[in-house]
């Protein structure tokens, strides 16, 4: 199968490969031909399958040049910078797009409101604000987008999503992406479509977990685990590492140990307390390579779509288990194969547990050599 065979036009297919891009994943070969017929679509799939290009190509091949045609909403500022630069990358500057998200200048995205776009891409709250200053408009939307919907739902912003899609009186094509689909998110599509979708599932993770390489480590106690983490990367030499925590304390409490350990890796922290700039700076020196080792929150990290990532550690093991697949599947992207490596203390087992019981997958336990010999000078003969 290729882009050919989905009903794309020539130009399309072109700008694709200029940008490498030839054979389409699972989600773009189902997706595109049902939007480009028009059909409501909810699907289920991770980040990083290429979801993107699954709702972006139909729509930029269907759009007619008018004022705010399509509306894309996303849950996070970085998310709706990628979005859009995969809108400019494909449309080759043929079709005008824009960024709508808070913390940056209204004023300026009004200007830009003012001169006439064709696609939107942008978080709820703001969006809000400009419909009510009167700056946004609706009346040509042809196409709506929800993203990363249970990252939304999670982040607080059903509520805002309703609201704005009860403003849009337009027949509109609907179109949900998400990791999962809870009750509130598939009635909403039942809803906003006239309960009239196709539904696509590629939700068992085939294209991201299980094509990661998984491990755990076993530490006995919480006051070894630092330890425990040095030594493993000794063992396993990551080259671009993604650690996730659970909180933005710990975040910062490890990111001050490891500098001052001197481990031999460029680091960055991204967490809620910084602001949106110091924020986008380090994932910009992340993906230029000048930092090789981010340390992240779930919160901070959700939207993150960078290639390259040679492992992924979970210093803390997430208390729910889609958090460890959203996790995972920042390494593993477009089919090339990474490393997921957990810490796990041993009350913290049962986790690990629901996790496997989450990805139907049993993750592979390692064993340090520290460990292994403390095993050796206890054992009694």
């Amino acid at each position: 199968m290729n882009f050919d065979n989905l009903g794309i036009s020539v130009k399309n297919i072109n700008a694709l490969k200029k940008l490498g891009i030839i054979t389409p994943t699972p989600v773009q070969e189902k997706a595109i031909p049902l939007i480009l017929k028009g059909q409501n679509v909810m699907a289920q799939a991770k980040t990083g399958t290429g979801k993107t290009l699954a709702f972006i190509i139909p729509i930029i091949e269907k759009l007619t040049n008018k004022n705010n045609e399509a509306l894309i909403i996303v849950p996070t500022r970085e998310l709706a910078k990628q979005v859009n630069q995969v809108v400019k990358d494909l449309g080759d500057n043929n079709v005008k797009s824009m960024t709508i998200y808070g913390g940056v200048s209204i004023n300026n995205q009004i200007k830009k409101l003012e001169q006439g776009v064709h696609l939107i891409v942008g978080t709820p709250g703001r969006l809000i604000d400009l419909w009510k200053r009167r700056k946004l408009k609706f009346n040509n939307i042809k196409f709506v987008v929800l993203d990363e919907a249970d990252r939304l739902w999670d982040m607080g912003f059903a509520p805002d999503v309703k609201y704005i899609l009860n403003q849009i009186k337009t027949k509109y094509l609907f179109m949900l992406f998400s990791a999962t689909l809870d009750y509130d998110i598939r009635n909403l599509v039942k809803k906003y479509s006239g309960n009239k979708f196709q539904f696509l599932n590629l939700s068992r993770d085939d294209l991201t977990v299980k094509s990661t390489r998984q491990y755990y480590y076993m530490i006995d106690r919480y006051e070894q685990k630092f330890k425990s983490f040095l030594e493993i990367l000794r063992v396993e030499k990551p080259k671009r590492v993604l650690v996730f925590v659970n909180t933005k304390k710990t975040g910062s409490w490890l990111y001050n140990r490891l500098k001052s350990k001197n481990i031999g890796f460029k680091m960055g922290l991204i967490s809620g307390k910084l602001t949106q700039f110091q924020r986008e700076k380090i994932l910009k020196e992340f993906r230029e390579r000048k930092i090789n080792m981010l340390i992240a929150t779930d919160v901070a990290a959700r939207g993150l779509d960078i290639e390259n990532i040679s492992h992924v550690f979970n210093y803390d093991i997430p208390k729910f288990p889609e958090n460890y697949v959203h996790r995972i599947g920042r390494t593993s992207r477009m089919r090339k194969k990474g490393t997921a490596i957990t810490l796990v203390i041993k009350d913290e087992y049962e986790y690990l547990c629901h996790i496997e019981g989450l990805i139907d997958k049993e993750i592979r336990k390692k064993t340090l050599r520290s460990q292994e010999q403390a095993r050796h000078r206890f054992t009694i003969y």
